[in-house]
């Protein structure tokens, strides 16, 4: 049992990496870390991406509860499409949980927490947040924030400009991150402590290929990122008293990139999807006989009467043997020159998503069928792309499993990022 506990999550750094990294010792403080802790292979959700798997984190529920399936929604009715929010997760977070023990607590920069909730402490949002007016609690936060010049997310598009840029970018946005951490931890008297970096995640999109290879002419410049960390985290938590529990981990794993797998477009080679327009621009260019649709990563929806605002399948025999055909079908894609297969498998809707207590507007949201890809394929849901498969600027990808946990908590039990939630919350002496 601990009187505080301090996390710290490095968003998608794999578990396999940073096991070779530490048996190398190239990242001195952690590998010293790993040899006094326990350090283990964690689960993400389905689908790994960080706005689901940090709502488990948060929340300790799986996505049909918490609410977060994905970076995009459709209102069936009016077909629109956006971006859910932090404020769509109805179940208390893990630092409002601690605020009403009485805890102080302190969170930077994770993701989905935008809008801010009030606690007993500060917090600034992370991504899809990127206001520091609106992202913090309390308000006058943001400006003390402002004035140090503190950035919340780094510019991606800037990496598909330029890549030495980006870089760059990389590294101030990283450093004025770490400065501002360190400066809370010490002053801020705090019980709980969290501080996400979304840098690891970004590099590992775009620089993957040359983390992996040591003799590529990039790998120590995308390396120095790494130590940087590694050096922050001796300064902040190389002293931290035994009273005080530690947890590191990351919210799903990461491998390299073969293709990017674009749904809708085989869901439109199938004569599935139809559109109204030649290029079409959002869902309400949908034709109206259009059977199935799919939003990113991997959702698959059936255009339902009894749903979509112009929806042509009728619940019953015949949508069944609709989605029974798309999975089959979809399982039997293969890489038009590896041979290779693309998709592992395909869920029904109460195989991705089985508990039973699920709101009435989450269950309004959940796919269909929620397709799994192979590790290297990503699926995206682009409406529209002139090819089925596509290798852009990305090398890497998430993975569901090979997210790692480090931590001196007990964590027997824990198998996946939601259990970690129960695991802080217990930590701490009563």
């Amino acid at each position: 049992m601990f009187e505080r506990v301090a996390v710290i999550a490095l968003d998608g750094l794999p578990y396999s990496l940073l096991s070779r990294w530490l048996k190398q010792n190239r990242l001195p403080f952690l590998a010293g870390l790993a040899g006094k802790l326990n350090f283990k292979e964690i689960l993400s959700e389905q689908p790994p991406v960080s706005s689901v798997a940090w709502a488990s984190f948060m929340t300790g529920l799986p996505p049909e509860q918490h609410g977060i399936l994905g970076f995009t929604y459709r209102d069936p009715q009016s077909m629109d499409w956006y971006v859910p929010k932090g404020d769509f997760i109805t179940a208390p977070l893990l630092w409002e949980k601690l605020s009403r023990q009485g805890r102080r607590v302190f969170a930077m920069n994770v993701p989905m927490t935008w809008p801010p909730r009030p606690v007993n402490g500060m917090t600034v949002c992370g991504f899809v947040g990127n206001d520091l007016d609106s992202g913090t609690w309390p308000s006058a936060f943001g400006q003390e924030l402002k004035n140090r010049g503190y950035i919340i997310d780094a510019d991606v598009a800037l990496a598909r400009k330029n890549r030495s840029a980006f870089l760059a970018h990389l590294h101030e946005v990283l450093d004025r991150r770490l400065e501002a951490a360190q400066d809370y931890f010490k002053r801020e008297d705090w019980d709980f402590f969290m501080l996400h970096i979304m840098e690891t995640d970004r590099l590992q999109h775009f620089f993957w290929d040359e983390i992996q290879d040591e003799s590529n002419p990039w790998h120590a410049a995308v390396f120095e990122i790494y130590q940087k960390i590694d050096r922050f985290l001796a300064r902040l938590i190389g002293g931290l008293a035994q009273s005080t529990g530690l947890v590191m981990l990351s919210d799903h794993g990461f491998t390299g990139l073969k293709a990017e797998v674009y749904l809708n477009r085989w869901l439109w080679e199938k004569n599935w999807l139809r559109f109204t327009k030649p290029i079409p621009q959002s869902l309400h260019d949908l034709h109206p006989q259009s059977r199935a649709y799919a939003l990113y990563p991997g959702r698959i929806y059936i255009n339902r009467k009894d749903r979509e605002r112009s929806g042509s399948v009728a619940p019953g025999p015949g949508f069944e043997k609709l989605l029974h055909e798309i999975a089959r079908e979809l399982t039997a894609l293969r890489h038009p020159l590896s041979g290779e297969k693309i998709i592992k498998k395909v869920l029904l809707t109460e195989e991705a998503y089985p508990a039973r207590d699920i709101r009435p507007e989450v269950r309004l949201h959940l796919p269909d069928l929620l397709a799994v890809a192979e590790p290297g394929y990503d699926l995206k849901g682009q409406l529209w792309s002139t090819s089925l498969l596509d290798k852009t600027i990305h090398t890497g990808m998430h993975t569901f499993d090979d997210a790692f946990l480090l931590t001196n908590l007990n964590s027997g039990p824990i198998r996946s990022i939601r259990d970690v939630h129960d695991c802080i919350l217990t930590a701490f002496v009563v």
